[in-house]
């Protein structure tokens, strides 16, 4: 998978960075966690969980594909910016009883 940045634009009021790119690939179409770690390596971003994936858009029957993301400076302007989807909450309350039941 090559990833090539095409624009980037710092949005200093919610403190991200906004990337729009192309994404070359083989066989099925990378996931988001796969498009969000290419693209912190790219931008040495700290963290892979501080970019969202905001839309992949393919082409029928290409190996590429076009997506917009951004990059948080840091985890608090993350969580003040996005909201959590119903899995993305009910993911967080399994991993927390998860980590509080004794083993």
């Amino acid at each position: 998978m090559q990833i090539t940045i095409q624009e980037k634009k710092n949005n200093s009021f919610l403190k991200r960075t906004e990337v729009k790119g192309q994404v070359s690939f083989e066989g099925a179409t990378p996931s988001n966690a796969q498009i969000s770690e290419a693209v912190a390596k790219e931008l040495h971003a700290k963290e892979a969980d501080l970019v969202v994936v905001k839309h992949i858009y393919t082409a029928f029957s290409r190996r590429e594909a076009k997506f917009e993301a951004v990059v948080y400076d840091n985890a608090e302007a993350k969580k003040l910016t996005e909201k959590l989807t119903s899995h993305q909450r009910k993911k967080l309350e399994e991993a927390k009883k998860a980590a509080a039941a004794p083993a």
